[in-house]
This record gives structure tokens, C-alpha cells and sequence, in this order.
């Protein structure tokens, strides 16, 4: 396992149908923890969540390039075929993960990925203008980008620990946000062989939502679906309805074969 990264797996409930193994990937400026009210409704499901390098318990490690926070998931990757769940950077981590070993990812459902090579990503987006554009220190970035998230009220209300946390968080942020849009594509859209549910907050920014559901039409088993007043962070405030992406991604994944087993039926 890698120095640093500390996996931590909860089995499906007592007397519950088990349904399969879930790995939940966080995005930037975050942290696992964020994850846990959508474990509350994954209760049928083995789970698996962590800290990415840079970020909770792997701070020490420093920030990832993208490759490196591939290598990480897919050797934390249980051997049975799992649903591979990213948010935000997190989920550009699993699209390229199910591009490299597709043989131990069922499904992805990724939420909201930044992907600035394709056409539908602004040439700089707003939260890039924020953080490498406009001469802030890595821990303003990261202050103005949270305040443009959750607003200046929601920041002011943060406890003064959590607040400069996330400051103390800067460094990595912009070091993620430098390298997406600087190295070129980590994975072709056509080529992944792995069933993809995009998703996006229907109150998220309109090139969150657009390029996700674009990314949807490029893959071959892909499918997009949005969920209901929720913005970029979706898995903090409607947790269920994050959690209810897995139970679309695991039908999506059934689907190629109740395909093939209607054309035997009809043949």
C-alpha cells in the first residue's frame, strides 16, 4: 500500500442485500469526510473511502500529479470489479483509472470532472481565474474560491479551524488546478470500455454541467443525469441523491448484458 494513503472499508450492514463494492474518490479543497452522510445511504454496499495525497490524513505526502492519484486508487481497488464514484478532480482520477484498468472498475460515476482539453471547458474557468490568474496567494485562492462556493455568509460561519484548514489547503488546490490545465488529456473519452454516469448539480456552473453532459455522449456507455437543486458540492448537501447515482450506475452497467440477452431471445 502507499506510504501514506490510508484506505478505510466498511462492509454492508448486517441482514442487508449486499449489492457490491463502492470506492468513493473526493475532489479538491475536500477531504473523505465529506463522503459520510452518502455512506449513510449506501448501507447495501461495501464501501471503500480515503484521503487522496495532499489532502486529510496524506497532507504529508504532498500534492499528486494526476498520475500519481491514478496509481493510488487503482491500488487500493478491490479485486472484485467495483463502482468507482468521483467528485470534482476526484472523478477525473476515475475516468482515467477506468481507462487503465478496466478489468476491476464495474462503472464510474463521475460528478462534475474538470476536464479542460475539451471543448465545452472554458479556456480559463472561473474557479481557475481565481486561483492562477488574478496574483492571490495560494491561501487566498483557496479562501475566494470556497466564499464563491459557499457563499460569504456560509465561509464566515465556518469554525476558525476548519477555515484555516482549508487556506492551509491552497498549495495543493493550485498545484491539482495548474496540472489539469497544463498537461495534456489523461484519457480518451472514446476509448473507455467501462459504463460512465456523468453528473452535475442542476443549480452547478453552466461548463460543470454542460461539459459533463457532453462527456455523456462521447463515451460509448455513458449516460448523464442531474440532480435537482443541488450545485458543485452535491454529496455534501443532497447526500442521498448522490448516493442514488450509484444505483444508476449499477443498472447502467447491467444494461450491455439484458442488450444481449434480448437479441439471443429474439434470434
Amino acid at each position: 500500500m502507499t506510504t501514506g494513503i490510508r484506505p478505510r472499508t466498511r462492509s454492508a450492514g448486517a441482514g442487508d442485500h449486499h449489492r457490491g463494492h463502492v470506492v468513493l474518490v473526493h475532489g479538491t479543497l475536500d477531504e473523505s469526510a465529506s463522503f459520510r452522510r452518502v455512506l449513510d445511504s449506501l448501507r447495501n454496499w461495501d464501501t471503500t473511502t480515503y484521503d487522496r495525497r495532499g489532502w486529510g490524513s496524506a497532507a504529508a505526502l504532498g500534492p499528486g500529479t494526476l498520475h500519481q492519484n491514478v496509481a493510488d486508487l487503482i491500488e487500493i481497488l478491490p479485486a472484485t470489479a467495483s463502482i468507482v464514484v468521483g467528485h470534482s478532480y476526484g472523478a477525473t482520477v476515475a475516468l482515467t483509472a477506468s481507462e487503465r484498468c478496466p478489468q476491476r472498475i464495474r462503472a464510474v460515476v463521475a460528478y462534475e470532472p474538470p476536464l479542460p482539453w475539451l471543448p465545452w471547458w472554458p479556456t480559463r474557468a472561473p474557479w481557475e481565474r481565481l486561483a492562477l490568474d488574478e496574483g492571490r496567494t495560494p491561501a487566498d485562492a483557496a479562501e475566494a474560491i470556497m466564499r464563491d462556493v459557499l457563499g460569504d455568509e456560509a465561509w464566515e460561519r465556518l469554525p476558525r479551524r476548519l477555515a484555516d484548514k482549508r487556506r492551509d489547503d491552497g498549495e495543493t488546490m493550485v498545484a491539482e488546478m495548474r496540472a489539469l490545465c497544463d498537461d495534456p488529456p489523461s484519457f480518451e473519452p472514446l476509448t473507455l470500455t467501462c459504463p460512465v454516469l456523468t453528473a452535475a448539480g442542476a443549480d452547478s456552473l453552466p461548463h460543470h454541467r454542460l461539459t459533463a453532459a457532453e462527456l455523456a455522449q462521447l463515451v460509448p456507455t455513458g449516460r448523464y443525469q442531474e440532480i435537482t437543486g443541488a450545485g458543485h458540492p452535491g454529496h455534501v448537501s443532497h447526500p442521498a441523491d448522490f448516493a442514488a447515482l450509484v444505483e444508476a450506475a449499477d443498472q447502467l452497467a447491467d444494461e450491455p448484458a439484458e442488450r444481449d440477452q434480448r437479441l439471443v431471445h429474439d434470434s
